[in-house]
């Protein structure tokens, strides 16, 4: 896990001592979900001293840089992040719902009328 312990503060910035484990992103399902940890582990930390940091989207912000292979050392972080995730088509999710809820019904019914 990083953590605050894991970073020296100076005056050109943060310097990460320790790297507690090294992550193959691309082989493991888990490696955004310990990243976004990692990231808001520091962030609410850092938050403390710098109220500012708490809105902001760094771990959203890296990980969509690493998807699109645009993450690199000279990339300069804002913190913000727009996703471009298309809106969830609820209506059509509920039909699914209701016509597995209608199948298993009719299932049942279908299982019932052969034990009698």
């Amino acid at each position: 896990d990083l953590s605050e312990y894991n970073i020296l503060v100076s005056a050109d910035g943060p310097v990460i001592i320790d790297l507690p484990q090294a992550v193959d992103a691309a082989g493991n399902n888990h490696a955004k979900d310990m990243l976004t940890r990692d990231v808001t582990n520091l962030t609410t930390y850092f938050g403390q001293f710098d109220p500012a940091l708490l809105s902001t989207q760094y771990a959203e912000e890296i990980w969509s840089l690493y998807e699109h292979g645009e993450l690199n050392p000279e990339v300069k972080l804002t913190g913000r992040f727009e996703s471009t995730l298309p809106p969830v088509d609820l209506e059509g999710v509920m039909r699914e719902i209701d016509d597995a809820r209608e199948a298993e019904a009719a299932r049942l019914l279908r299982l019932q009328e052969l034990n009698e």
